[in-house]
């Protein structure tokens, strides 16, 4: 590098130095405490020439007054108030504000002692305000000549965009944190290659896990194996190519069932377009499942009228997930169903909104109370829209939590007529006039109308003379004692901002009283002094949208009351339907037993004189009366099947199966059978009822037997899996459930026959080859439905019959036998 040269003609700097090196070199230096630049020292010279030269921000500090020089690297550091003015002045002079703090710091550099800080933070005066300022800098000692030294050579980096840019990125994380904490889903969060980092509170309190269990990869202990390589495989897949990822699959609690859970991930970018983490949220939709089929009828009849609706129509449930959308939700936001349901429409809220909607929805939801929001949301052309959402909160009948059918209107208009209206007094005026809502200035604390548009006459009902400069409750006085005065008094003294949503007004208009709903929004107008003259109201007739509302609402609950009465009518159908088996069953017997009895009286007393064809016709008779006494008695078992409530107890099925044997003993030694099974388990159960159920099924068993074969009766017992679980819907989704599978092989039934022979007096076989009522299965059946289980078959005519039992491990009301 070359050095500066001294002559006889004074001191000069070499050429170059940018807009900075000229102004050192053009100015009157025999003005300042410097004194002319051929005097100065050969130490300042060399160091002026290096920081001319440098790229980085560089400045002298020169001598005991600080006596400032710079390059252009250092000009933007001193803002528009400071530079030039600051060019050969005291620094002190110049950093007055912060002179507190690097003045300790320059008398310590001028002791020889070097001083330097990354990050460092001055409240720097440097553009006619205060502003916290962030830089990387370090402070040199000049030495002189004779070693003494002479000033300070600084080199100041500026990192204060940096440091708020990380600082605003740690209070977006830490807010996005606390959302994620609070919201009733698991959610987590995972570094760019997968490995997750941090758990809500939910997920824990869910899983009864720990942070070290499932830090990184640990979440695989809480899947069900059978699915898990199939989540892994697409979780895998979405990392690799930076997509979303979406997938139903069950997740184990801490008291170890599975719950099926609805998880959405989505990748999140840096500001640089690289994909930085991944945000994750599962939602518990088991009973949304379980539910579905239940509901289906009335959702069916609500979504028809929904789908009708130009208004934005959505549903959530009891635990804030968003369920359905109508048509027009799906044309505004050009996603489908599938994409919006849950939590799928939050991210096209404006980020500007998100956060406070969310915390009004969230903040509705924990109170259940009803719910108001405006935000801008993205609509399929890529356009930001206004829209006003209500959520009126919904409960059942019972008192209980239901969620939400919300209703949101588009108003754009109206909030482009707000803006104009803040951002431009001057044109306030037509503003007003040309909205497309109705507006209007009540000046004054009478609250006289000073100006209103077309929309506000035609939502009052008036004539422009009728309203205009009048006070606004003599111009309407049946507006008096329904809290509009109270209202507008409190804007208008305290300057807070008030707006409603659905309030009901009764007016005078068109000829007659009329009750109408609104939605407004009262704003304190303010002069230039900030001094509060009246008041600007903005309102928006939604009379037809609430009407509308509360039609779907009263469909719903009276479908709702339709269901419970059909349901109690069944039940008195079934009660009185058993009663008349009962009752028939028991008027029948006394009859029978008379034939029974003068039949065999009438053989008697004919004694020898009975020929062999009247002999025939008496056993045809008792062999029929006996039928017809066995078919009253199955009849009468079966009817009492659904009229006895009986304690569930303990049954060990070991000992059920032990006395059957005990009781067939003679026939399965007579044909030679064999009944095989392994340790079978105790549940609860009603013991007379196990025994009429496997009695059938080992009766069965050993009637409908081939004669080339010895018959063998097999039972084998296993655990009903979630699949199997999961595709027997009338089963109790959230108890654990036996599968029983009783085969034989005997002459079996062909699959055609597979749903009749559960049904009472269905026979397959005629009476003359297999002896029976028909009412056997039946029993069975009703037996497995009274213990809330279930029994179906299947079979050939070459391997014989195969029944699966599916009874529950242990009853939700244990006492109380709940009838089909």
């Amino acid at each position: 590098m070359e050095t500066p040269t001294q002559t006889l003609e004074g001191f000069y700097f070499l050429e170059g130095g940018g807009e900075m090196g000229k102004l050192i070199r053009e100015k009157d230096w025999s003005k300042t405490s410097l004194g002319h630049p051929k005097n100065w020292p050969q130490s300042l010279c060399t160091s002026v020439a290096i920081m001319l030269n440098n790229p980085f921000g560089m400045y002298i500090a020169w001598g005991n007054d600080y006596i400032q020089l710079y390059n252009d690297g250092y000009r933007p550091i001193l803002g528009s108030t400071k530079h030039p003015q600051a060019l050969g002045i005291s620094s002190q002079e110049t950093f007055a504000e912060i002179w507190h703090i690097i003045g300790p710091m320059f008398q310590g550099v001028m002791q020889g002692k070097a001083v330097g800080f990354p990050d460092f933070m001055l409240p720097l005066n440097r553009n006619g305000y205060v502003e916290e300022c962030f830089f990387d800098f370090s402070y040199s000692p000049i030495k002189m000549e004779d070693g003494q030294i002479g000033g300070i050579l600084a080199t100041v980096i500026e990192t204060t965009k940096k440091k708020k840019a990380e600082e605003a990125l740690r209070a977006s994380e830490e807010r996005f944190r606390t959302m994620a904490e609070n919201i009733p889903n698991l959610a987590w969060m995972a570094n760019a290659d997968g490995f997750i980092y941090w758990y809500n509170k939910k997920w824990y309190e869910y899983t009864g896990t720990t942070e070290t269990e499932m830090k990184g990869w640990g979440w695989q202990s809480v899947h069900d194996p059978i699915e898990l390589p199939k989540v892994m495989d697409k979780w895998l897949h979405s990392i690799e190519n930076a997509q979303p990822f979406e997938m139903v699959f069950p997740l184990k609690s801490a008291d170890g069932k599975f719950r099926q859970f609805l998880t959405k991930v989505v990748p999140v970018y840096n500001s640089d377009g690289k994909l930085e983490q991944w945000f994750g949220a599962n939602t518990d939709i088991t009973m949304q499942i379980a539910g579905e089929q239940s509901i289906k009828e009335s959702e069916e009849r609500f979504r028809t009228m929904a789908e009708d609706a130009d208004i934005l129509i959505a549903t959530s449930n009891e635990t804030g997930n968003a369920t359905y959308f109508n048509q027009a939700w799906i044309d505004f936001t050009g996603r489908n169903l599938h994409e919006l349901i849950n939590y799928g429409w939050a991210d096209l809220i404006h980020e500007e909104d998100r956060q406070h909607f969310l915390d009004i929805y969230f903040a509705a939801f924990e109170k259940k109370q009803s719910w108001t929001g405006e935000f801008r949301m993205l609509n399929k052309n890529g356009e930001y829209r206004w829209l006003l959402a209500k959520g009126p909160a919904r409960f059942r009948e019972d008192g209980s939590f239901a969620g939400y059918i919300s209703s949101s209107i588009d108003i754009m208009d109206r909030k482009i007529a707000e803006k104009a209206a803040s951002e431009n007094a001057n044109n306030l005026r037509n503003t007003i006039l040309q909205a497309p809502v109705a507006m209007c200035i009540l000046r004054g604390p009478n609250f006289v109308v000073e100006l209103a548009n077309e929309k506000m006459f035609e939502l009052l009902g008036k004539e422009k003379m009728q309203l205009m400069d009048q006070p606004i409750f003599e111009a309407i006085p049946e507006a008096r004692g329904q809290g509009f005065e109270e209202l507008l008094n409190g804007v208008f003294k305290t300057g807070k901002s008030y707006s409603s949503s659905s309030v009901p007004a009764t007016i005078y208009r068109n000829g007659k009283l009329e009750t109408i709903y609104a939605d407004s929004l009262y704003e304190a107008y303010h002069e230039s002094d900030g001094s509060i003259s009246g008041i600007l109201a903005v309102s928006i007739d939604v009379t037809a949208q609430v009407l509308a509302r509360q039609k779907i609402e009263e469909v719903v609950a009276e479908r709702t009351k339709d269901l419970a009465e059909a349901n109690m009518q069944l039940q008195k159908s079934n009660q009185e339907l058993a009663q008349f088996a009962y009752i028939a069953s028991h008027d029948l017997q006394e009859p029978l037993r008379k034939i029974s009895t003068f039949s065999q009286m009438l053989e008697n007393s004919l004694g020898n004189e009975v020929d062999e064809r009247s002999k025939k016709f008496f056993d045809k008779i008792n062999i029929a009366a006996a039928r017809m006494n066995n078919l009253i008695r199955d009849v009468l078992s079966y009817s009492e099947l659904g009229r006895e409530s009986h304690a569930f107890v303990e049954v060990d099925l070991n000992k059920i199966v032990e006395g059957i044997q005990n009781d067939y003993e003679l026939l399965i030694e007579q044909k030679g059978a064999s009944i095989v099974h392994g340790n079978l388990p105790t549940l609860n159960a009603i013991p007379l009822q196990m025994s009429q159920l496997f009695g059938n099924m080992i009766s069965n068993a050993l009637k409908f037997t081939t004669p080339e074969m010895p018959p063998i009766i097999k039972i084998i017992v296993m655990q009903l899996t979630d699949e199997e679980l999961k595709s027997n819907p009338q089963l109790q989704q959230d108890n654990a459930y036996y599968k029983i599978v009783v085969s034989d092989n005997g002459i079996g039934f062909k699959s055609e026959y597979v749903d009749q022979i559960f049904n009472i007096f269905q026979r397959l076989h005629r009476k003359s080859e297999y002896d029976g009522t028909g009412i056997g299965l039946a029993m069975c059946k009703k037996i497995c439905q009274n213990h809330h289980g279930e029994i179906n078959a299947f079979g050939s005519s070459e391997n014989g019959a195969v029944f699966n039992i599916l009874l529950p491990v242990k009853q939700v009301k244990s006492n109380d036998l709940l009838k089909s």
